[in-house]
């Protein structure tokens, strides 16, 4: 039996100073459920297509520290972070809802070798709901459910 320790491993041959994390961040994850927003142009108008996501993660504002370092005008919004298992997928700029609010992906760190991705999303005051949605029959319907003939 060969005892290896620190001093016999070259620095550049080191693939992480973290350990997995995966199951550690199983036990903490819980369920969620994030629908996605995409939008795109059909028939000249902006229709809405709404997916829903399932995954384990772990959803948390951002702390008081985490806050002050972001430039003054953006202190007030509503900032969070989500650990989630690598199969959540979303790109900065996408548009999500959770619990009734839509959030905005601002940034995606990338800890797969870790076991987990994070994610910083803000509270998307700028995106207001399109009054067009599109139904499971490809139909175009308004906010009130009346249907747009194209």
């Amino acid at each position: 039996m060969i005892i290896s320790n620190a001093n016999s491993i070259r620095l550049n041959q080191n693939t992480g100073t973290l350990p997995d994390m995966e199951d550690a961040m199983r036990s903490w994850f819980q369920p969620m459920i994030f629908t996605r927003v995409q939008k795109t142009v059909k028939n000249s108008l902006v229709v809405e297509t709404k997916t829903d996501i399932s995954f384990s993660g772990v959803w948390q504002p951002f702390t008081a520290q985490q806050l002050k370092q972001m430039p003054e005008g953006q202190r007030e919004w509503k900032w969070f972070t989500v650990h989630a298992q690598i199969g959540l997928s979303l790109k900065p700029d996408e548009i999500v809802i959770y619990l009734g609010n839509s959030y905005r992906v601002m940034e995606k760190l990338d800890y797969e070798i870790y076991g987990y991705n994070e994610y910083h999303l803000v509270e998307d005051y700028t995106t207001a709901t399109p009054l067009i949605t599109e139904n499971t029959q490809d139909q175009l319907t308004t906010e009130d459910g009346e249907v747009i003939v194209t």
